[in-house]
């Protein structure tokens, strides 16, 4: 069985939460197995939730016109590790992506209102979401970012530099769909660059 309370402080120390902190936070966990394919978000509902995961992989994605899956994030252990749609939340909107489990996943999850209880009694709480939401927004500036950029070849080097790690997880239809560039392409000019 997996320790929360150490996984939390080994993954985290940044936040410096106390044992306290740490015991009220594992009090208000869920943890439980996702399968490949299950949702942890769907679109059009609320993003109510946020999640660590602990081992697998996960993506999240729009449906373009065609049907075909656009990713938007990826996600796995100890560098891209949070579940989360922050443009949802912050708007309180209904989501507008889905966050998809690529392999079957152990995750954690949090009920993002009754952490929100908790801010009057743990007000270093509200600044651990103030962290989580930076850390999202951080993501989604590195994406633009990388989008913006001119040709196939600097999209994916900035992204080997960013997220290497991506390159072992996931497809490469799944890392060209990221990058916003044709699968074929992304095969061309990726082959060249090994």
């Amino acid at each position: 069985m997996i320790n929360i309370s150490e996984l939390i402080k080994q993954r985290y120390p940044h936040f410096n939460l106390t044992d306290d902190e740490i015991s009220i936070l594992e009090q208000h966990i869920t943890t439980c197995y996702f399968k490949r394919n299950d949702l942890f978000l769907k679109e059009g509902t609320p993003c109510e939730k946020i999640g660590v995961i602990f081992k697998g992989t996960a993506y999240s994605y729009k449906m373009d016109d065609n049907g075909e899956e656009v990713i938007k994030h990826f996600f796995y252990p100890n560098n891209q590790d949070i579940l989360f749609n922050y443009e949802s939340y912050l708007q309180n909107e209904s989501s507008n992506l889905n966050i998809k489990f690529q392999e079957e996943s152990f995750v954690g999850f949090f009920d993002i209102q009754e952490i929100i209880n908790l801010y009057t009694e743990y007000p270093r709480f509200l600044h651990l979401e103030m962290l989580l939401v930076k850390q999202q927004f951080q993501y989604a500036l590195q994406r633009s970012k990388t989008l913006q950029l001119g040709t196939a070849e600097e999209k994916i080097k900035l992204l080997q530099k960013h997220k290497p790690k991506a390159f072992e997880l996931f497809p490469y239809s799944h890392i060209a769909s990221y990058l916003g560039i044709h699968r074929n392409t992304f095969r061309r000019v990726f082959s060249k660059q090994q």
